[in-house]
């Protein structure tokens, strides 16, 4: 499901970015700032979308945001001025929300397993990494037939996919007759006898409500944390494309690029899960930092101009950025539990991507000022950077848990 949301829409609208700018002749700013307010639109709404997942479960809610994903894409195609791409593409990213893996995926797959959680979560988030597969085709109609007939088959074709897919959720282990893990539950004896099948509602794990999660420095130290990394990796996310083709890069070339971070994030995704099954994950939050710092320190001083030259950035900031994406929900879980983990990704989206509405506009802004984008990356280098003391500040479980107590409801 997410190979095809990732493609066509997350990373999709990069292929579409010159085209559409080509058409309308608007200035980088101003169509940077559809994205901007995409990322607005995602923090404003996760809180309510993981309220959602927790009430309804993941599969209402990824089917419904399916179908508002596809619509909106379809409503893109029909563009005639600024306003009118502003109000579709919002559209569009109301159901890119709702179908997002930080959220309703990670819910559903969280409550299937406990003890090897971490390396489920780094699997089951790894469909983008296939998404330099579904560039490739983007680039292709796009070249041949057009912005405008490619964004709209691409909302047919999230329709053909994502609801499907979304259909085959089960919303828990319990609901099977299971536990977590593949654990079998076992019933009373008179139930075992009985002709009809063992239901159970879904036992609660024990863990926090949000409002106790949002007392705890953890919820919000984790918060600034990512915020300081979105406001870079929201701005390349949209200008990645871009930027290869202002220092040379074909299209093909550029969207090459894209494809390659999101093929290696496979390693940091699955890596990254595995690795917080065993080890201190304030380790892995830092190392995170870390590499994107020397992933934009590279960038803006090695020159770079060919693909060769573009693999090291490719490595240094498409792991790290694949590690970002599993590891959410995984910190999440360790630190408070599945209880309210729904709601609780919905709000750390949403403080974690108040940077990510500037990130995007900021450096459209620096280049149509400057003509080039290094300053941008210069000050990511900082912000980034000025992270690093935050990952290691993330407190245990049961530090979190007597600092709650602790704090009067």
């Amino acid at each position: 499901s997410n190979v095809f949301v990732s493609g066509a829409y997350w990373q999709g609208f990069q292929v579409f970015f010159l085209p559409i700018l080509n058409t309308f002749g608007w200035s980088r700013a101003a169509l940077s700032g559809a994205f901007s307010m995409r990322q607005m639109e995602t923090g404003l709404f996760a809180p309510v979308i993981g309220f959602m997942v927790d009430k309804y479960g993941p599969r209402r809610v990824i089917m419904g945001a399916g179908f508002v994903l596809g619509l909106g894409m379809i409503l893109v195609s029909f563009t005639f001025s600024l306003w009118s791409f502003y109000l579709f593409f919002m559209i569009a990213s109301l159901g890119a929300s709702g179908t997002s893996h930080a959220i309703g995926w990670a819910v559903a797959i969280s409550r299937w397993f406990k003890r090897k959680r971490g390396i489920a979560l780094g699997i089951g988030m790894s469909g983008p990494v296939l998404t330099g597969l579904v560039l490739i085709f983007v680039t292709y109609f796009v070249n041949n037939y057009g912005w405008r007939a490619s964004v709209a088959g691409a909302g047919v074709v999230l329709w053909l996919t994502v609801i499907p897919m979304a259909m085959l959720i089960r919303e828990s282990p319990e609901s099977q007759g299971m536990l977590p893990d593949g654990d079998v539950l076992k019933a009373p004896d008179e139930e075992i006898e009985s002709t009809g099948p063992v239901h159970t509602e879904r036992a609660a794990e024990p863990g926090f409500t949000m409002s106790q999660a949002l007392r705890s420095r953890a919820f919000w130290i984790a918060s600034l944390l990512f915020a300081g990394m979105f406001f870079g990796t929201s701005a390349i996310q949209v200008h990645q494309i871009p930027y290869f083709q202002s220092v040379g890069f074909s299209t093909g070339k550029a969207a090459l690029t894209v494809s390659l971070v999101f093929a290696l994030s496979g390693i940091g995704r699955i890596g990254a899960g595995y690795l917080a099954d065993y080890v201190d994950i304030r380790f892995i939050l830092g190392g995170m930092v870390g590499f994107h710092v020397i992933a934009w320190t590279y960038l803006v001083t090695a020159g770079v101009d060919s693909l060769l030259s573009a693999l090291p950035f490719t490595i240094l900031f498409g792991v790290p950025f694949g590690a970002m994406v599993s590891i959410r929900a995984v910190l999440l879980a360790q630190l408070f539990g599945t209880r309210s983990l729904g709601s609780l990704s919905g709000m750390l989206q949403a403080t974690a991507m108040a940077s990510g509405v500037v990130g995007p506009v900021f450096m459209g802004w620096i280049f149509d000022v400057r003509g080039d984008y290094s300053l941008a990356i210069k000050v990511f280098i900082f912000v980034t950077a000025a992270t690093l003391p935050l990952a290691f500040l993330v407190r245990t479980r049961a530090v979190v848990d007597a600092e709650t107590l602790s704090t009067p409801s």
